[in-house]
């Protein structure tokens, strides 16, 4: 007579619970759990230009599993056009074409204006004057700069010429670590290594100063502090999330004014042609959120996902480090209990339970960073949990060798016998 179906059900639970609890609380259990993460810190030790010896900094390199969301789920909840922001394309003018269109600009009655230009030096004379004297006489234009350190190691605002001690500022750099880094973060302000009193905010903070004052306290003590952007927005063909206005329809009055009144405004080159990779920046809002080939968003964009984000209060807060690492101690520690339970009780069947073991688990493990992201905008770092996962089972064998030379030589209590399987 066969079990009723919530018996064998029942059953079976009882079994897959025995898998894994069995071997919970060995020894074995809990060195091998310690050898993995050994063996993740002597990988992670190795230089990167030895990047073949060195598997986990070349697989966790520009990757963020966080990105799946924004490139598959996170960009198609967005359909709103951010009203608090306008973007005049600036095309390729130069010098006195953009003195023309800041002024022209300033005209449509903005809070504030965002010149995401960096001017390096002199070009012709008449044109510099020209810009100059626009500069000077808008009060609510802020310019876009560079923060690098001198001969002396003190931290500048530089690569702009037009900038004087009267003039609203804000740096525009991103923190990357290589050419082809995706923009994930930004510091709200930088501030110097050792005199704590050279700090230089970043281009959106002056902006934010100058509009909106609740929104400015919300950063103003990010201080040195590197804020995860919460991206919201994009401007592809396709999709058109944020107001642009080409040069030639405002220097025409083709543009209500309605549209710039107590707006911020940015000025800067924008273009929603994916071949044109000209000022743009890898996001997680590329499609391919994975050996990513071609930028995908103009920098001033960036700037815009930033001013909405602090606007609409949407930060993301990130999971704590020691956080990340105790999940990954205990996904390691339960996984390599049921991998040590078919190692010895069913080795016929361990490589196939393994395997499915750690195909499912990366799914759920990556699907549960997407739903935490999504539902909670709370960042938790997946990786090193799945990283453990993936080295766990090699990791049984080392540790089976190193465990029945101990039993040998020193009569170390051990699950693993010589010739066990």
């Amino acid at each position: 007579m066969k079990k009723p179906l919530h018996k064998r059900l029942g059953h079976g639970v009882k079994h897959a619970h025995r898998r894994v609890t069995k071997y919970l609380m060995e020894r074995d259990t809990l060195f091998a759990t310690l050898w993995v993460f050994i063996f993740i810190f002597v990988l992670g030790s190795i230089p990167l230009n030895l990047g073949i010896l060195n598997p986990v900094k070349l697989g966790l390199k520009d990757f963020d599993f966080n990105d799946l969301y924004y490139s598959k789920v996170g960009n198609k909840q967005k359909n709103d056009i951010d009203s608090n922001i306008v973007v005049v394309n600036i095309g390729r003018a130069d010098r006195e074409a953009i003195a023309m269109l800041v002024e022209k600009t300033a005209s449509m009655g903005p809070k504030v204006i965002g010149l995401d230009v960096l001017f390096d030096g002199p070009r012709d004379p008449y044109q510099d004057s020209l810009l100059r004297e626009t500069i000077n006489k808008t009060p609510n234009l802020v310019l876009a700069v560079k923060y690098l350190t001198d001969s002396s190691h003190k931290l500048i605002a530089a690569n702009n010429y037009f900038k004087n001690d009267k003039t609203l500022y804000g740096h525009v750099n991103f923190p990357t670590h290589g050419d082809k880094e995706t923009i994930r973060s930004y510091y709200p302000f930088k501030e110097d290594d050792k005199e704590h009193d050279i700090i230089i905010p970043s281009f959106t903070t002056t902006l934010l100063k100058q509009y909106n004052q609740e929104a400015y306290h919300r950063i103003e003590k990010k201080i040195n502090k590197e804020t995860i952007i919460s991206y919201s927005r994009t401007l592809t063909e396709h999709k058109k999330q944020y107001l642009v206005v080409q040069p030639e329809d405002l220097m025409m009055d083709m543009v209500d004014s309605s549209s710039f009144k107590n707006r911020i405004a940015l000025l800067a080159y924008v273009n929603d042609n994916p071949n044109d990779i000209e000022d743009k920046k890898f996001t997680p809002m590329n499609e391919k959120y994975a050996g990513k080939s071609t930028p995908d968003m103009n920098g001033i964009i960036v700037h815009a996902n930033i001013l909405s984000m602090v606007l609409e209060n949407n930060f993301i807060k990130k999971f704590p480090g020691w956080g990340n690492w105790l999940l990954a101690i205990i996904v390691c520690w339960l996984h390599m209990s049921f991998f040590i339970h078919y190692y010895l009780e069913s080795h016929i069947w361990f490589h196939l339970a393994a395997k499915i073991a750690q195909v499912l688990s990366a799914i759920f493990f990556v699907w549960l960073g997407i739903e935490i992201y999504n539902r909670y905008h709370v960042k938790v770092n997946m990786k090193y949990s799945l990283i453990t996962i993936v080295m766990a089972v090699d990791v049984i064998y080392f540790y089976e060798a190193w465990a029945t030379w101990m039993h040998k030589k020193y009569h170390y209590n051990t699950v693993f016998k010589p010739h066990h399987h």
